[in-house]
């Protein structure tokens, strides 16, 4: 939403728990003050922060090619380049990542290769898991059909 996306409306703000150098219990206590809770139950339906632990965490770690979401004096909102996060959608590929990935193509071009690469930058486990080898080749098809 915040890279220009107009159609997708999250209702949580990820964490990426092992690449944040917040403190998880501050962050917790601090967002129930203002009523967000952290990690709510999969069926909650408000505003929310999910915290992100290293065994679900299919994303590169950052390195000094982040891109800047939003600054404060103490808070940095950053993402990762588009063929990251493209990357990190191919553990599901379901319908709403493949939206988002036409979406951030559209934003910048790129090539295959550009995500290949990015797939050996996920965590280990995710680097040669077997469904996002497969949604690679998935997606490498789908990037033939919608760049057509």
């Amino acid at each position: 939403m915040l890279m220009g996306e107009e159609d997708r409306f999250s209702l949580d703000v990820d964490v990426a728990g092992p690449y944040s150098t917040v403190n998880q219990g501050a962050l917790a206590a601090a967002a129930q003050e203002i009523g967000l809770p952290v990690n709510p139950p999969e069926d909650f339906g408000g505003d929310h922060i999910e915290w992100i632990g290293p065994l679900r965490l299919c994303l590169a770690r950052p390195t000094d090619d982040v891109v800047v979401l939003w600054q404060g004096s103490r808070l940095n909102v950053f993402t990762l380049p588009p063929s990251d996060l493209i990357a990190s959608k191919l553990i599901r590929y379901d319908p709403t990542d493949q939206a988002d990935i036409q979406f951030l193509t559209v934003q910048q071009r790129m090539c295959i290769e550009d995500v290949e690469r990015a797939v050996g930058r996920l965590p280990e486990p995710f680097r040669e898991d077997a469904l996002v080898r497969e949604n690679l080749l998935n997606l490498r098809r789908d990037l033939l059909r919608w760049n057509s």
